[in-house]
């Protein structure tokens, strides 16, 4: 069975490149939800030997116990790198592997056959294929997250510089469909200017409203921010108690419905209620 993804929290999801070692040493401590531990993009053809070696030293140090996951991007699956990238990592037990540019369910039997078919898989839907075949991907057993991969599917959709990503928003629609149907977890993509925390936040709360989990960031200033954005706001936290209490006192009289404020409550509204309970208490509880 897949994991629930409100039963875990992604708000912030940092790549950390795997060919620095000071970086990674810091990672764990800055506050992301998960750590994606990068092989691929950020690593020089030079330096993927060595990052190797220190992924698998960091997922040695840290513990799948820890209240964050562990993610590795592993090279893309049409190089010849990515098979010594999971021969290497996978002794150190990541939480997941990484897959960039995912396009088929063929890619995902692959890798499952080099990995034994016991590590989850984060599907990376970069292109207009992988957009088009994302609920295949997403329904895949060993698939527990879809991470959008906005930079180059926006080049791949000659799409210029949008604030408001409006060239994007059919494929981010469609990406969000496909994992609410497969009942797992979807993460926005990265903001490149660090230097626009306005931007930064406008694009937070954008991905937010369509109903991504959280948002995948690139540097440590993006993490307290997007943990924020993702998370129920008191006021919420408060309507949600009320609804559950509301509803649960109706059942207790036998019925299925209720009215809170003059607004009709059912099942359906306490379930939403439950998840966001849910993912607050996540939140505040102390980290490992």
């Amino acid at each position: 069975m897949k994991p629930d993804p409100h039963a875990e929290l992604l708000r912030s999801v940092l790549y950390v490149p795997g060919s620095n070692p000071k970086t990674l040493a810091k990672a764990p401590i800055l506050g992301a939800d998960a750590l994606i531990l990068d092989l691929e993009d950020s690593v020089a053809p030079e330096a993927k030997e060595n990052a190797r070696v220190n992924v698998l030293e960091t997922l040695q140090k840290t513990s799948a116990s820890n209240a964050f996951q562990r993610v590795v991007r592993i090279n893309g699956m049409g190089s010849d790198l990515w098979r010594e990238d999971l021969r290497v990592v996978l002794p150190g037990g990541p939480d997941a592997i990484a897959i960039s540019k995912t396009e088929s369910v063929a890619e995902l039997e692959q890798l499952a056959m080099e990995s034994g078919d016991t590590v989850p898989v984060w599907a990376m839907i970069e292109s207009p294929l992988g957009v088009f075949n994302a609920l295949e991907i997403a329904r895949h057993p060993l698939v527990s997250a879809l991470v959008m991969g906005t930079s180059d599917l926006a080049r791949a959709l000659h799409l210029p510089p949008q604030p408001d990503r409006i060239g994007l928003r059919h494929a981010l629609g469609q990406t969000i469909l496909a994992a609410r149907a497969a009942q797992i977890a979807v993460l926005d993509g990265v903001f490149l200017n660090i230097r626009d925390p306005d931007g930064f936040l406008a694009e937070c709360q954008d991905g937010a409203r369509l109903g991504f989990d959280g948002k995948t960031v690139i540097h440590p200033a993006q993490i307290e921010p997007a943990n924020l954005v993702f998370l129920p706001g008191e006021q919420e936290v408060e309507r949600a108690r009320r609804i559950l209490d509301a509803w649960q006192a109706a059942r207790g009289r036998g019925e299925e419905i209720c009215l809170l404020d003059g607004r009709l409550v059912e099942r359906l509204h306490a379930d939403q209620a439950a998840r966001l309970l849910a993912k607050w208490e996540l939140a505040h509880q102390e980290r490992a």
